[in-house]
């Protein structure tokens, strides 16, 4: 790295999300102005082309922009030249399939205030393949004008003589493209091939011969194959590729590698290469004061520029940015300088310093005072201050409480669903049930937040139309408020009304805080009332130390009415169609819940306990006590394993028949390239066919293989689901009661989350937990701790083992076992 810092003479930000390429700048006298200033032209992957005229400081770019101009499509390509008749410079703009020719011209509509100017497009040419790069010139020694060349993506070279299609060809054995340039001394191209050669065409041989024309069918007929002029091997992928011609004749070609630079005669022969022990970025011969010695500027990734002439390094400096591009001007009162260009658009025209780059104390002398050694000592203890607290390693982290010192956040929903529901956006027929959530932030700190992102997460089929929202400018006065609409989609079973609010921002000291706020969702989000079910497959019956209440002031909200004919009960449906029924015994303190759809009971289980407290609360009645006399339904949850497992096994199976397959389809591929390559080809054999029922089986195994995971996503929700309903019966279930911290451990190790995308399934991390509390604090006895515990995950061959141990822990649990060690235990 140098100690010297270039100096810009003039920058600017050209366009904001913008992405740029070395092939998107172009330096010339574009207006064909009579002072011969040379104007930077700007063209973006986003389709914007802007030209500059560097005349003054960085505090003058915006009027320094001449022409701002937005495109149809990308623009991947710019080059200057007399392309219209004999003279005047005009534009040559590639897109992916056009190319364009424009004329850069001063309006003549010029008022006092500035000069305006404009672009008109003079021809274009359509493209029958998708280009790559181009290049100008006076193709055929032609006098007094420039014709077009433009490389597609699969090797083809189309020639246009300005307004008119000349002619196409392909290059041999072409893979991948790479730089192409044109020589004017020698009439030859320039570029490079995928086995690292730099391949020299002339154009006249590019111009009789026809054999290469037979892969674009442009002409049928035989004809003079495409030869090679010259070729070079230079053992390294090319990046670019530049010639400079000297005063006597001669021409150098300078191509630059990932880890080299060539210099080239004109026949091909090597003048001299540099190898560097960086990656090199861009670069760009010009001419040296030193008679028959080129001058190179070359960058690097790290932001590095360095002089060389020939291979002697001059001069080094860096960059403030890492440049794609880097050229010289050559006219007008910034000769001389240097104009770079990064990927995100950062252009500026720059000269080589001498001053260090870390020099940057200010010449007090200027400002016409003494520096105040007092004032600079205290600001110096000051920022020795900042520097020890951001550095010393927190101890903790920081706690609800300390976040909530410096910033408050309450959300609530507005009550019941919104009159409008949401519309779904493939079918204005289907209307999704809406609540809205409102937040409200405020900053309890002098010093106000310049950005809070508020984030929403709601479990499916649960969705917010806004996943996150910015606030900015939140302070201590007024309360910034947020709103986000939370929708049923409809798809599966509400399992949980409970939505996460979270806040992100960075606190008064810059450090990142957060805060989280639950909010409780209405009931009928999820369930609206319906007429009750008699029967049912799937029950569960839970009792209490409380008389038998009416369960339609329980659920007071949702408008239930009495079932006429029917004890007292109440049935709730879920918006994908399954029902539950409630039920409260005549002679007893039980209630029985009811449903065909087994993941059901964990909500409705969950909701009608929950309401049940708030009933007997509002009544000044705190010892509700509910209990679950058992038995668990350990059958109906293994059939959700079993199917979760099924999926899970036919997931593999896609995985390795697409693996096989795709093996034979790049096998077939290779037979198939070996005959097409052979100069004497062999029959085919049906290898086409072969290949191509190959490539259909590989298209149906994928989406079979989607379908599949789709459908693992949903049995996952199924199977978490499910898992709640089960820790929730065991804790109801298990006398003595589980205390909250061993019911984490219990939910840790039988844990409700799930993620097909895990390399690790659930059943094998389940099988580990439910494995260490029967050989830990569920054993029968002190010699069965710590035997068979799970060192490593792997993946069962079936089910049964899984599910015994499952059934042999609730079991324990239910005789009276506790998931903790006695102080004894070894």
């Amino acid at each position: 790295m140098s100690i010297f810092k270039s100096r810009d003479r003039w920058y600017c930000r050209v366009g904001y999300n913008e992405e740029f390429d070395c092939n998107n700048v172009c330096i010339a006298n574009i207006d064909n102005a009579k002072d011969e200033l040379e104007k930077i032209i700007v063209g973006s992957f986003q389709g914007i082309l802007r030209i500059y005229k560097p005349q003054g400081s960085a505090a003058t770019a915006n009027q320094d922009l001449l022409l701002e101009y937005q495109t149809d499509s990308p623009i991947l390509d710019l080059k200057c030249g007399m392309l219209v008749g004999e003279g005047d410079v005009y534009l040559a703009i590639l897109h992916p399939r056009s190319i364009s020719v424009c004329c850069v011209s001063v309006d003549t509509a010029t008022s006092d205030t500035g000069t305006y100017y404009s672009i008109s497009q003079i021809y274009s040419h359509k493209l029958q393949r998708t280009a790559c790069n181009m290049c100008v010139g006076p193709f055929g020694f032609s006098k007094g004008k420039e014709f077009i060349c433009v490389q597609s993506m699969d090797g083809m070279l189309a020639f246009y003589e300005q307004d008119s299609f000349a002619f196409a060809r392909f290059l041999p054995d072409f893979l991948i493209p790479g730089p192409i340039c044109y020589l004017p001394a020698n009439d030859i191209f320039l570029t490079s091939s995928s086995s690292n050669f730099i391949e020299a065409y002339r154009y006249q041989t590019l111009a009789v011969s026809t054999e290469s024309e037979k892969k674009d069918n442009v002409k049928t007929g035989a004809g003079k194959r495409l030869r090679v002029d010259w070729k070079s091997n230079i053992g390294d992928v090319v990046l670019d590729i530049r010639f400079f011609s000297f005063s006597d004749g001669n021409t150098s070609i300078f191509v630059l590698g990932e880890h080299n630079i060539f210099c080239l005669k004109e026949n091909g022969s090597i003048r001299f290469m540099k190898k560097f022990d960086f990656n090199p970025s861009c670069f760009v011969p010009y001419d040296s004061r030193s008679e028959g010695m080129i001058n190179l500027l070359l960058s690097n990734f790290s932001g590095t520029c360095f002089v060389y002439q020939d291979t002697t390094l001059l001069w080094s400096s860096s960059f403030e940015k890492v440049p794609i591009f880097i050229d010289v001007l050559t006219q007008g009162a910034l000769k001389g300088h240097i104009v770079t260009l990064d990927d995100e658009g950062f252009l500026a025209v720059s000269y080589l310093g001498t001053d260090p780059a870390l020099n940057a104390t200010h010449n007090t002398s200027l400002t016409g005072r003494e520096p105040n050694y007092t004032e600079s000592d205290a600001e110096l203890a000051r920022l020795y201050q900042i520097i020890r607290e951001s550095t010393t390693p927190l101890q903790h982290a920081p706690s609800v409480s300390e976040n909530q010192a410096d910033f408050s956040l309450f959300a609530e929903p507005i009550d019941g669903l919104d009159s409008i529901p949401i519309c779904d956006p493939d079918n204005n027929d289907i209307k999704y049930p809406t609540c809205t959530v409102k937040v409200n932030v405020r900053c309890l700190s002098k010093v106000s937040l310049d950005k809070v992102t508020l984030i929403v997460r709601p479990r499916p089929p649960l969705q917010s139309t806004e996943k996150s929202v910015v606030l900015t400018n939140v302070g201590s006065g007024p309360t910034s408020t947020a709103t986000f609409s939370i929708f049923n989609t409809s798809t599966s079973v509400v399992s949980d009304l409970e939505v996460s609010v979270v806040a992100h921002y960075n606190n008064s000291r810059g450090l990142p805080r957060s805060v989280n706020n639950d909010v409780s969702l209405p009931l009928q989000l999820g369930f609206k009332p319906c007429t009750p079910e008699k029967s049912a497959e799937n029950k569960i019956t839970i009792d209490t130390n409380k008389g038998i209440v009416n369960l339609v002031d329980v659920f007071d909200g949702l408008k239930c009415e009495a079932a006429g004919g029917m004890a007292n009960c109440v049935a709730l449906q879920s918006y994908s169609g399954e029902i539950v029924t409630i039920l409260a015994a005549k002679n007893s303190q039980k209630y029985r819940l009811q449903t065909n759809s087994f993941p059901l009971l964990y909500a409705a289980l969950k909701y009608f306990i929950l309401r049940l407290r708030r009933y007997f609360e509002s009544k000044g009645d705190n010892k509700l006590t509910v209990t679950f006399p058992g038995p668990i339904p350990l059958q109906e949850y293994f059939d959700v394993i079993d199917e979760h497992w099924e999926l899970r096994q036919t997931q593999q199976r896609y995985r390795n028949l697409l693996k096989d397959r795709s093996q034979q389809f790049r096998a077939i591929q290779l037979r198939l390239l070996a005959r097409y390559k052979d100069k004497t080809p062999a029959p085919l054999q049906n290898l086409d066919t072969l290949l191509d029922s190959t490539y259909q089986q590989i298209l149906a195994i994928g989406d079979a293989d989607i379908q599949n995971t789709k459908t693992l996503s949903e049995v996952d929700q199924k199977l978490g689901v499910c898992t709640r309903l089960m820790l929730e019966l065991i804790r109801l279930w298990c006398t003595p009661r589980l205390d909250d911290k061993q019911f984490r451990i219990l939910q840790a190790c039988l844990t409700p989350l799930l993620d097909s995308s895990d390399d690790v399934g659930w059943e094998e991390v389940v099988d580990a937990g439910v494995t260490l509390l029967l050989r830990t604090c569920l054993a029968k006895n002190a010699k069965e701790q710590g035997v068979g515990v799970v060192s490593q995950l792997k993946a069962p061959s079936d089910m049964s083992k899984l599910k015994k141990h499952i059934a042999l822990m609730f079991e324990r649990l239910s005789k009276g076992g506790t998931l903790q060690l006695p102080d004894n235990a070894k």
